[in-house]
């Protein structure tokens, strides 16, 4: 099966230019220290706050680097922009770089942002249980192969449904899929923060969440042959944002995380706040702690792309995951 992203020279040219002619970003400035340019598809959601707050602070100058994001979206064309050398850095959903990797494109996993899909499983006020889900339908942004859809069929599979007892429809981006859920038009719906709070508090019940299985959702990803050309380049990154990681998860600087983010975003403190301390406090096996990825979500994630077929089924999560980097990183910093 070939990579359905697969770089072809024109489109590899055209990411490149894309990036250094200012479509998607800045000319770079003259600067003493090198430019280390990373891609998103967006800053702003709560668990970007370690990068945020490393650029706020002036963590990757420390480390010698000049940072900057370049949005790029969807994460297909991010990894792709990374794969052809467009940038040397980026953030996407992990489980597309492993699929490019394991079909000859040169990008590696380096570290890990979120260990788990935070998404919930939210469904009608009337709906109480998973076996009231049978004959019900569920708004995803997906109905693809891919590991969101697979995490929804395991976890429903797991309280006793089967596919076919339930529907799942591609319903858009999140706000469209929370408004067919307030409208009725939907049984139920995938939603992250803020909508699943929002929800909750509007009488949405939540069932469950993709969380409740491990696999790597996003993490850093690096072009490979750049890296191992600027290895200290890729280490001083990794560094910036462990300080920025560390800056955030310091119950200290709550409040000023929260507001920062906030002020960001234009969103109510008050769900900022209940999204942080989910991700730093109640929840933090969703987090890839100090960038570090857990074996049991990089190897989740490796085992339920290659039981869908998209890479080999003989894959080991070291063959995508090259945590050196990371591991160099951290000694650096004194772990």
């Amino acid at each position: 099966m070939a990579w359905r992203w697969a770089i072809k020279g024109g489109v590899a040219l055209c990411l490149v230019a894309m990036v250094t002619c200012g479509v998607v970003g800045l000319a770079l400035p003259q600067t003493a220290r090198p430019m280390v340019r990373f891609g998103t598809v967006g800053l702003d959601a709560t668990y970007y706050l370690p990068i945020i707050m490393a650029m706020q602070k002036g963590y990757f100058e420390q480390e010698g680097i000049q940072t900057e994001p370049v949005q790029i979206g969807p994460d297909d064309n991010l990894v792709r922009a990374v794969a052809a050398g467009a940038l040397p850095i980026g953030i996407p959903e992990v489980s597309i770089a492993v699929n490019g990797n394991a079909h000859g494109a040169p990008v590696v996993v380096i570290a890990g942002v979120l260990d788990r899909y935070p998404y919930d499983l939210t469904v009608k006020p009337t709906i109480k249980s998973y076996a009231d889900l049978r004959g019900k339908t569920l708004a995803h942004w997906t109905v693809a192969p891919e590991v969101s859809t697979t995490l929804i069929r395991r976890l429903l599979e797991s309280h006793g449904l089967k596919e076919g007892d339930y529907n799942i429809i591609a319903g858009g981006n999140m706000p469209t899929r929370y408004a067919a859920l307030s409208r009725g038009a939907v049984d139920g719906a995938i939603l992250t923060v803020p909508y699943n709070l929002v929800a909750r508090k509007d009488g949405f019940t939540i069932l469950g969440g993709l969380y409740d299985i491990p696999a790597v959702f996003a993490g850093v990803i690096t072009n490979s042959n750049w890296a191992a050309k600027n290895r200290p380049l890729a280490v001083a990154w990794l560094k910036g944002a462990i300080l920025g990681f560390r800056y955030v998860v310091d119950p200290a600087h709550r409040d000023e995380v929260v507001k920062v983010m906030a002020d960001r975003t234009k969103i109510d403190p008050a769900i900022v706040g209940t999204t942080y301390d989910q991700l730093y406090r109640r929840q933090s096996y969703l987090v890839s702690w100090e960038f570090v990825p857990s074996q049991r979500s990089m190897q989740g994630v490796v085992d339920i792309l290659a039981g869908i077929g998209q890479i080999p089924a003989s894959s080991t999560t070291g063959q995508y995951f090259q945590l050196t980097y990371l591991n160099q990183a951290l000694q650096e910093l004194g772990r």
